[in-house]
């Protein structure tokens, strides 16, 4: 394992694993300029031949427009100068999670009125594939004075491969290696089995989730949303869960498999899942609730204390934990279920939250829930 993975390994729950990358990536351009003036150059985004002065932050926070719900802040902002102009750019990065409510439309909007640069820039970086249309980020701007990119970020890894062999660069590709940042766009063998098996493992799936267990699920929750939900969720979050939500306190619960994996050697996950809009109006009451319910029934928080993000609990175990059963979906069911029975006590306990969930019209197919 890479230096910066152990560093990342050691704080976990404290730092999420965007955050941790994008101080990395921010720190090589504050560092070595000549790597931000030759990546730049690579993207025929600016000309960096001339002399410039450069000046690399991140997490900067700007206050909201008018329109805007919420204040915004990217992840890295990078001002460039010379004798004749100055020149912004903002980088959103995405390392398994997907665009925040209107992030890209709030940040084209900010980059928009901002006055004193002639040339302003947004760079939306993800690991997965997520294209957005321009139209869409400038949808509020009638003639924008910003130009968007969309980039991979195993674009970045092959560019790094091309500069000096430093130390920092070395660990950094290490990194981005480890955390599937450096892929290509070719179909490895491990791909071609795993196309081939996925129906089986889908029947699997199905076959430990959906019957005794959804219905289970529905009377404890009171909803359930339509299966083809689950479905939409393995594209766009990288899951397939049963789901119900709970819109007067803007929270929702989900059941099933985590297939996405930080590693590739890492087991998927099966889960029950409680998780909490950052703008829920019952949220600090919820969150309230999501620390007791760890200490009393052990279960794993994420996000508690902080206020942008979505924060959850969950009950969950490796997939590997299975694997000695003589019956895997036997094991899992009874997994999932005592899970249900678990949360029904919870329910009980703390009969005070907004546990109300909505039935599912079947009218739109795409589930509506972030990323855990």
């Amino acid at each position: 394992m890479a230096l910066f993975s152990r560093l990342l390994n050691l704080n976990t729950g404290n730092i999420p694993l965007e955050d941790f990358f994008t101080e990395l990536v921010a720190y090589l351009f504050s560092t070595d300029k000549e790597i931000l003036y030759a990546w730049l150059n690579h993207l025929n985004i600016l000309d960096t031949s001339i002399d410039l002065d450069a000046y690399v932050s991140t997490q900067r926070k700007f206050e909201p427009l008018d329109s805007h719900r919420l204040g915004s802040r990217p992840d890295i902002v990078i001002e460039l100068a010379d004798t004749q102009r100055r020149s912004i750019i903002f980088i959103e990065s995405k390392i398994g999670s997907q665009e925040g409510d209107k992030q890209l439309s709030r940040y084209a909007e900010i980059l928009h009125g901002i006055p004193g640069f002639q040339h302003k820039f947004l760079l939306y970086i993800t690991r997965d594939f997520d294209p957005k249309a321009q139209a869409d980020v400038f949808k509020t701007i009638a003639q924008p004075t910003v130009q968007f990119r969309q980039l991979r970020w195993h674009q970045f890894y092959r560019f790094l491969k091309t500069q000096a062999d430093t130390m920092l660069v070395q660990e950094i590709m290490i990194f981005m290696s480890e955390y599937r940042m450096a892929h290509n766009n070719q179909f490895s063998s491990i791909d071609v089995i795993t196309l081939a098996n996925f129906t089986k493992s889908l029947e699997l799936m199905d076959e430990t989730m959906w019957g005794e267990v959804s219905q289970r699920f529905k009377k404890v929750l009171g909803a359930i949303k339509q299966k083809s939900t689950a479905l939409t969720q393995i594209q766009w979050h990288g899951r397939y869960l049963m789901t119900a939500s709970m819109p007067s306190g803007r929270w929702w619960c989900g059941l099933g498999f985590i297939l996405k994996t930080s590693h590739l050697t890492d087991y998927p996950t099966v889960r029950l899942v409680l998780e909490v809009d950052p703008n829920s109006h019952r949220r600090a009451e919820i969150i309230e609730a999501m620390k007791d319910i760890c200490e009393q029934y052990g279960w794993k928080g994420y996000s508690l204390d902080s206020s942008k993000d979505w924060a959850g609990i969950v009950r969950e175990k490796s997939l590997q934990d299975f694997l000695s059963e003589e019956d895997h979906v036997v094991a899992i069911k009874r997994f999932f279920l005592q899970a249900l029975d678990e949360l029904e006590n919870i329910k009980d306990q703390y009969s005070s939250l907004p546990w109300v969930a909505i039935q599912d019209n079947g009218e739109n197919s795409d589930d509506g829930l972030p990323d855990t």
